[in-house]
């Protein structure tokens, strides 16, 4: 069998490299997400470290709990597309429908189950519930926040009393959390 010309060797392998640099360059998505709210915010670099971890796991549990396939990445794309940097720290207005569908599946991403009871409260006319604190946001109050999210205005608010029956229920479950 004829080799190649030797030009054509070379190209090939610097091609083949080429590829593989660029495919060991390549950032993952939760990494572009976390560049793009720390650039916002000046992390550190354990705190960008601490954001890719939070992010993977998050998409793990995504998996695990059978959430909408898409719905982890369209998420991490709406996030860099709409992030907004004020006074050293970040919003992502517009991308509450995708932060809702993974939301429905237990799965929060770079913002607390407290953080999102607390936008819901205030857009159905009552004032934050939790502190922004992440590490107070666990357990029962969690548990609450989750039931919050859950739950509709209308329901939140008593105007409809099967959800606010659900609510109530919800609720005096996670009381008996220990």
């Amino acid at each position: 069998m004829p080799h190649p010309p030797r030009i054509l060797e070379v190209l090939l392998s610097l091609a083949v490299a080429g590829g593989a640099l660029a495919l060991a360059g390549c950032p993952s998505p939760e990494e572009r997400t976390c560049d793009v709210l720390c650039d916002c915010t000046g992390c550190s670099e354990a705190r960008y470290l601490d954001c890719v971890d939070k992010a993977e796991i998050a998409r793990k549990d995504a998996e695990q709990a059978s959430c909408p396939a898409g719905a982890f990445d369209e998420l991490l794309t709406c996030v860099e597309d709409e992030v907004e940097c004020k006074d050293d720290e970040f919003t992502f207005d517009g991308c509450e429908d995708q932060e809702q569908r993974l939301g429905q599946c237990g799965v929060f991403v770079f913002r607390t189950v407290c953080e999102h009871a607390n936008d819901i409260f205030i857009a159905c006319g009552q004032g934050p519930a939790f502190e922004v604190d992440p590490d107070t946001c666990i357990g029962p109050t969690a548990c609450q926040a989750g039931c919050i999210v859950g739950t509709s205005c209308d329901g939140l608010n008593g105007l409809n009393q099967e959800e606010s029956s659900r609510f109530n229920e919800c609720t005096f479950e996670c009381f008996q959390m220990k």
